[in-house]
């Protein structure tokens, strides 16, 4: 017969069986067949109960017990938002392995077990509603984590110190949230880390100068936060996007690799020279504007295989002296204090933003070539000091471009058509265009 002794239940041998299928006195052959029957039964059903135990409990341990802790810590401080889904999966039950039924999980095996190397938390579709609550301390756990990414949400609270100990983590991503306080300085001891991307929060503190010594990133976005004080230097790295606009940020340019081709701190309070940028000759996207930044523009970016060159709202002053012709699609220098006559090697770009500026003289010949075959689709010369509009006067130009140079010392085109926002005298005033130096007077006036 079958016995439970602590628990554990015990088969009986061979011979055991033997002596109990033995018919006994005084019962009938069909009594001593049934029995046998019966007993033979219970023997298959306990051995299949114990096989399926016994495998049901190891694949419930293939996920490491530090991890599966994690996991809990996770679903216990973070939740789906009304209408989400992403948690439906996270089942804790006995015959249940997290790294084949848990959304958002991929599993390396390490030894005896299999830890958690990607965690992606919240859905991976735009629309989808994200998650809430706040990033456990328990996050630090997973020591095999090497992407770790959170989907936009209403996730609130800091970024927990103890991401530091994620060493083999390359990817951090947690954007469109609501995180708040700094960022944890623990980040410098993620020195594999390529991409960090906590963009759209409500981090605040200074950027901690740690992160630069990771000489594996290639993508920073702290975009759109409350970030303030200095840039450090980004030069040890291996920095490709650097994205940091919409800040409170302060002090000079930061020293980036020569690796950058993305470069973006529009919407700060920087301030100083550029210079420092004529060392970036990859530059493909390059945003300055909205700050205070001030000096000459230097000619070397031009030559840059940029797309987009946009200073407008700065303080930059002096001629803009171009070594050839511009093939920059997007060139905006609006809102500064260059001064001197326009180059012709502009009329390279599709869309140019010169106005609000100190610009004496004719508009060069190049210009309207260039509009007349439609190359340049955008020209703004709007709030300058221009005597002569050349030969966009008289040039028949296309209805698909776009030319404003209302408030110069000259009367506009005809075909001057300004964006409804524009809303001026069609000339300068006559006392402000009585010598060819009056613009360098008249600071104040040109941002009316």
């Amino acid at each position: 017969m079958i016995t439970d002794t602590g628990g554990i239940l015990s088969i009986p041998s061979a011979s055991a069986t033997k002596q109990t299928m033995a018919p006994a006195n005084g019962v009938s052959r069909e009594d001593d067949k049934r029995l046998r029957l019966r007993t033979v039964s219970i023997t298959l059903i306990a051995f299949t109960w114990l096989c399926s135990s016994s495998f049901a409990g190891v694949d419930a341990q293939l996920l490491h017990p530090t991890d599966m802790m994690a996991l809990r810590a996770i679903k216990n401080s973070m939740g789906d938002l009304p209408g989400g889904t992403f948690f439906s999966t996270w089942v804790f039950a006995f015959r249940i392995n997290p790294c084949l039924s848990f959304a958002g999980l991929q599993c390396t095996r390490i030894g005896s077990f299999n830890r958690i190397s990607a965690l992606s938390l919240g859905p991976t579709s735009s629309g989808t509603p994200g998650l809430t609550g706040t990033l456990p301390t328990s996050l630090g756990d997973m020591i095999y984590l090497q992407t770790l990414t959170i989907s936009a949400g209403a996730i609130r609270g800091p970024i927990p110190d103890t991401i530091g100990n994620l060493k083999k983590l390359t990817t951090f991503s947690c954007s469109s949230n609501y995180i708040s306080g700094q960022i944890p300085p623990s980040l410098a001891n993620l020195q594999s880390l390529e991409a960090l991307q906590i963009w759209k929060n409500q981090l605040t503190g200074e950027i901690p100068a740690g992160i630069g010594t990771i000489k594996t990133l290639k993508v920073l976005i702290m975009s759109d936060n409350h970030l303030y004080g200095p840039i450090p230097s980004f030069a040890q790295t291996s920095l490709i996007h650097f994205d940091v606009r919409n800040n409170y940020l302060s002090g000079g340019l930061p020293e980036l690799p020569i690796s950058v081709q993305y470069l973006s701190v529009t919407q700060n309070q920087l301030s100083g020279s550029i210079d420092s940028l004529t060392g970036l000759v990859g530059l493909s996207y390059l945003d300055l504007s909205l700050n205070g930044f001030s000096g000459s523009i230097p000619s070397a970016v031009f030559g840059f295989p940029l797309t987009f060159l946009l200073l407008s709202h700065n303080q930059f002053r002096g001629a803009v002296n171009v070594p050839g012709l511009v093939t920059i699609p997007v060139v905006d220098l609006s809102h500064n204090h260059l001064q001197g006559s326009i180059s012709p090697y502009l009329a390279g770009s599709q869309s140019l933003f010169l106005n609000n500026n100190l610009f004496v003289g004719t508009v060069p010949q190049a210009f309207a070539n260039k509009m007349q075959d439609s190359t340049l689709q955008s020209l703004y010369l709007q709030h300058n000091y221009l005597t002569d509009s050349g030969a966009l006067a008289s040039a028949p130009l296309p209805p698909s471009v776009a030319v404003c140079l209302l408030y110069n010392c000259m009367e506009p085109p005809a075909q001057s058509l300004c964006p409804p926002n524009v809303a001026m005298p069609a000339v300068r005033p006559g006392y402000q265009c009585l010598k060819a130096d009056a613009a360098a007077g008249s600071p104040g006036d040109r941002k009316k």
